[in-house]
């Protein structure tokens, strides 16, 4: 095979020379293996400009981009003596960075023997396949022992390794001198020195009641271990951390399994104080026993050797307590096995059943309860920490602790809730935690609740049963379960008391807000429900809006309930609403109400309301009739509320109503929508005569808005009139605006010159704000009349230096459609 790569290799070269890289930039790396064991002498040479690693008279391609070829001094060739009088010759190639491409160093290491065509192995080491994170790879590691030395060839795992200690080799394979062969091995993944510098501990055996049992574990407060993985293939090592003792991990290596391993998670933050070991029992069937004797606990910066002083074959069921004098506080554990005790069996199976680590929480007589309270104390992330970890009785605890707890305790507290397996479960207390006035607490608690799809019982049930809660929670249950929000809303918006109007109009915001995206048909069956009171469905009704038209029969049996006796004054005008929605459907009954509440209720607000509401139905002839009749109310705002219904198509009752109004009503506010009616009128001299005579009314707005209406109504009858308003600087602003605006409404022609001239004046940048406001109306009235030397008389206004809000004023005047004939 080594034959087969010269061309390749002298490729390379040729490549290399073309793009004028200097062969003395590489020069060669060789050493020579010594003859030994009935090797003979073995002549290594690296090289690089050619690519290749030259040994046994054959060459060995580095499959290494030639621009990513690495220095001499980069090369490692090392002669390793391996047993047996034997040797082989070890070469390690690193890549260089490639800064172009972004493409990661590579290494690519060969084993080679004398004698050996093929190398005993040559790839590429390292984290070489899979997705960041989880990659794989294979490693080489050397392991000097004095002057001979072990080979060793593995898988590597990115995501399993002890605790930081690379190569951790998985499925290692050792190289046998005698063969020259990888086989498999048991080895001790921590070096020599390692285990020399380790911190030695004795464990205390803690031996059990009889012989067929386990010595009681001392349950922990959280379960602080969580394994990951095991040198065992396909065993994450959860045997060891599940808190069973029936269950065990075991080695499954030849020998006693010395250096295989299990990989745990541990909470950063929370220092284990203490461990409690319990071996495994041998498997069954096994003609003999095999118990750890001593094991290394590992995190990423310690190495605790713990040896075990009693025989676990001989005592079975004896469990160990580890009390550690420095506390270990690390993210990762591992634990090693070592040496071992055996007895009588051909293959020893050393195993595990269980490791449990103890935080300083873990004192005697310490609960749960403890550590919830310690939320609020120097100690709060590692009580949140492992309250995290403790299952079903956690949640119980910090409920019970919350209302003793601060606002930065409550967070913490929302934060374990958060991490329980089942959001249901914890809805209960993320619900009371939302709506807290203060702190973190209530972000984190809706943070969780918008991804629990089960949340909706908590909240219904907190709206229903905690009146002060209602406001904060009843629009998170509308965004986070429409359909089932519906029914408690509606509860509670009957459980809340008349008073608290702020409340109620909360809940009907969050009803409304849950109807916007429930499905036609939802209404009917709570207006329906003959077990709610008249007033809960009125307030449904009332929430519903629009949509209240969507169950128009369970509608009008509500408000039979609702207004059926002596009903109070303020149903009477809340009922209105939805009856205004109702008649705009068409609904005869209800307008008939509202026709009814327009001309008999004894309360003029009421009276007021009905009028307001009754704008969609104005065209019912009893509708008509009622408004019309509400014109000369004794009560002004009733009478003001009518004129409104009636002034989009007033019909001529109305007229006569609004103009006797419009004359002789003592409130300015009717007067004014008396003038509004007015506008909308049917070409009529007489009419245009009311308004014109309101032009001296003594109201301001009264004679703006009958400038308005003439001009609006083309009544040229009243240029004169108009014009005298324009003129009179003892008027108020508006209505001289109004009226230059007006007189383009009326065609008055010969006011031209005098808008024209009033226009001009909007030239001046430093024009007073009442002039301008005056100049605009004259040129709304331009714009009307667009006389044929418009553009000559608006020339001043499109000069340069003109503000530009006027000049824009101008050419929208020059570009209007004229509305008077010439």
């Amino acid at each position: 095979m080594l034959g087969h790569v010269k061309g390749a290799a002298a490729a390379i070269a040729c490549v290399l020379v073309s793009l004028g890289v200097p062969r003395a930039a590489y020069a060669a790396t060789s050493v020579t293996a010594p003859a030994g064991g009935g090797l003979g002498a073995l002549d290594v040479k690296v090289d690089l400009p050619a690519a290749r690693v030259e040994a046994n008279g054959a060459a060995l391609a580095i499959p290494i981009e030639a621009a990513r070829l690495p220095g001499g001094a980069a090369v490692t060739v090392e002669d390793v003596a391996i047993g047996a009088g034997r040797h082989v010759v070890h070469v390690r190639v690193p890549s260089r960075e490639d800064d172009a491409s972004g493409a990661a160093p590579v290494v690519w290491e060969a084993l080679l023997a004398a004698g050996r065509a093929e190398p005993i192995f040559a790839g590429v080491t390292g984290f070489t396949g899979g997705d960041p994170g989880e990659r794989t790879g294979k490693a080489v590691q050397i392991i000097r022992d004095g002057a001979t030395s072990f080979v060793l060839v593995g898988d590597v795992r990115e995501d399993l390794d002890l605790c930081g200690r690379y190569p951790t080799l998985l499925d290692p394979l050792a190289l046998y001198p005698a063969s020259l062969t990888l086989r498999p091995a048991t080895v001790h993944r921590l070096g020599a020195d390692e285990r020399e510098r380790a911190e030695k501990l004795t464990a205390t055996a803690v031996p059990p009641a009889d012989a067929r049992s386990v010595a009681p574990l001392a349950p922990p407060l959280a379960r602080l271990l969580a394994a990951r993985g095991s040198s065992v293939p396909d065993s994450l090592g959860g045997e060891v951390t599940d808190g069973d003792p029936a269950t065990a991990w075991r080695e499954q290596r030849p020998g006693i399994g010395q250096g295989e391993f299990v990989v745990a998670s541990a909470p950063k933050g929370v220092p284990i104080a203490r461990l409690q070991i319990v071996p495994a029992p041998p498997p069954a069937g096994a003609s003999g026993c095999a118990a750890p004797r001593t094991l290394d606990v590992v995190t990423a910066s310690r190495t605790i050797e713990v040896s075990l002083p009693v025989d676990a074959c001989a005592k079975p069921g004896t469990r160990f307590d580890v009390a550690l004098p420095e506390p270990i506080d690390a993210e990762c554990v591992g634990i090693v096995l070592d040496s071992a005790y055996t007895h009588a069996t051909s293959r020893p199976d050393v195993g595990l059943a269980e490791v449990v680590a103890y935080s300083e929480f873990d004192t005697p007589g310490a609960t749960l309860d403890d550590v919830a309270k310690a939320l609020s104390g120097p100690r709060a992330l590692a009580a949140q920490q492992v309250l995290e970890r403790a299952g079903d009785a956690a949640l119980a605890a910090v409920e019970r602790a919350y209302d003793g707890l601060d606002d930065r305790a409550r967070a913490l507290a929302v934060d374990v809730a958060s991490s329980h397996a089942k959001c249901e479960d914890a809805a209960p207390l993320l619900v009371r935690a939302l709506c807290e006035r203060s702190g973190q607490a209530p972000r984190r608690a809706l943070e969780k609740l918008q991804r629990c799809d089960g949340a909706a019982p908590a909240l219904a049930r907190r709206l229903r049963e905690d009146a002060p809660s209602r406001a904060c929670v009843a629009p998170v249950l509308a965004t986070l379960a429409p359909q089932e929000a519906l029914g408690p809303i509606a509860d509670a918006m009957a459980a809340t008391s008349d008073a608290d109007a702020e409340l109620r109009a909360a809940l009907r915001g969050a009803f409304a807000l849950a109807l916007q995206v429930v499905p036609a048909g939802a209404i009917a069956p709570l207006l329906g429900d003959a077990n709610r009171s008249a007033a809960s469905r009125l307030e449904i009704m009332r929430a519903a809006g629009p949509r209240v038209t969507e169950a128009m029969a369970q509608s009008d049996a509500t408000v039979a309930d609702v207004l059926g006796g002596t009903p109070p004054a303020r149903v009477r005008y809340l009922v209105l609403g939805p009856l205004g929605e109702l008649a705009r459907a068409g609904d005869r009954a209800a307008a008939a109400r509202i026709a009814d509440a327009i001309v008999r209720d004894p309360e003029a607000l009421v009276r007021a309301r009905a009028a307001d509401t009754a704008r969609p139905a104005a065209e019912l002839p009893d509708v008509q009739r009622a408004l019309i009749a509400a014109i000369g109310d004794a009560e002004p705002r009733v009478r003001e509320a009518a004129l409104g219904a009636l002034d989009e198509t007033p019909p001529p009752d109305a007229v006569r109503a609004a103009t006797e109004a419009l004359a002789h009503d003592g409130w300015s506010f009717v007067r004014l929508r008396a003038a509004g009616l007015l506008m909308n009128a049917a070409p009529s001299h007489a009419v245009d005569d009311a308004l014109g005579h309101a032009l001296g009314d003594t109201s301001v707005r009264i004679r703006g808005a009958a400038a308005l209406g003439l001009g609006r109504r083309r009544a040229t009858g009243w240029r004169d009139a108009l014009r005298a308003r324009l003129r009179d600087t003892d008027e108020d602003v508006e209505v001289r605006a109004t009226a230059a605006s007006a007189l383009g409404g009326v065609c008055d022609g010969d006011s031209v010159g005098m808008l024209a001239q009033v226009a001009a004046a909007l030239a001046d940048p430093g024009l007073e704000d009442d002039a301008q406001q005056i100049g605009f109306g004259a040129l709304v009235g331009l714009a009307a009349l667009q006389p044929r030397d418009l553009k000559a008389r608006l020339a001043p206004l499109l000069k340069p230096g003109v503000p530009p809000r006027v000049r824009a004023a101008a050419e929208m005047a020059l570009a209007s459609r004229a509305m008077c004939k010439w």
